[in-house]
């Protein structure tokens, strides 16, 4: 099975929609649904459950929010050997994970994926089934809002880093794995839109200013900090 791990945020009703949306759409993506996915959402409105949902299981994470902080803590909650780092803010396409399965099927020293996106990568001359493509580069290969992985890869790793709160996490994912010599593949038989209605797009309606600087902007002086002696 696949550990599901989305990160949800239903403080609206638009918001919430896009949880439902994103679950009635994986449910759908896989015949076989009910043995492939083990859904974890990670959910910070605590009036707020997905359990009526199959092989779904709702927490409700340590506040302050972190994005890598919320997917450590659902990650940390299965135990399956393949585990999809999720927003809510997704459509999950037909037999999305079977053909991630299948390139991993054919590729065991590969440990991280995503993939792609209609509206995105097509953007930088890449479209779906058009083959894979191995790279660090992101909304190009790395599509941080969908990020499929071997489980045994934070063997190699570590915890993703909470000091990143939300801009910058997929960043920092991408320079991790580039440094440790990890190959990132965007497998482009698999297709999850991205309709980016996430903190950046929906944040202004429900945070404060103050919370939004944290979340944005505020994580740059730890990223350059970190990666100042890297360069791709």
């Amino acid at each position: 099975m696949i550990d599901i791990v989305i990160i949800s945020y239903s403080a609206n009703a638009e918001l919430k929609r896009q949880t439902e949306n994103a679950l009635d759409s994986l449910f759908k993506s896989e015949k076989n649904s009910l043995s492939i996915f083990n859904v974890i959402v990670v959910e910070s409105q605590e009036d707020v459950n997905w359990d009526s949902y199959p092989n779904t299981k709702t927490y409700y994470p340590p506040k302050p929010y972190g994005y890598h902080k919320f997917l450590n803590f659902g990650r940390k909650l299965g135990n399956n050997s393949f585990v999809c780092l999720c927003n809510n803010d997704l459509i999950f396409n037909d037999r999305w994970a079977s053909n991630i399965l299948k390139f991993i099927q054919y590729n065991p020293e590969a440990y991280s994926f995503s993939p792609i996106c209609p509206k995105t990568q097509p953007i930088y001359g890449i479209f779906p089934d058009s083959g894979n493509y191995m790279g660090y580069e992101i909304r190009k290969q790395i599509s941080g809002w969908c990020i499929f992985q071997r489980r045994s890869i934070y063997d190699k790793i570590g915890d993703l880093d909470e000091r990143f709160t939300h801009w910058f996490c997929d960043n920092d994912y991408a320079l991790t794995l580039y440094t440790k010599s990890i190959p990132h593949y965007l497998i482009t038989s698999s297709v999850v839109e991205h309709h980016e209605m996430n903190v950046g797009k929906t944040g202004p309606a429900v945070l404060s200013q103050e919370e939004m600087w944290r979340y944005t902007s505020g994580s740059e002086p730890i990223f350059t900090e970190k990666w100042r002696s890297t360069s791709q």
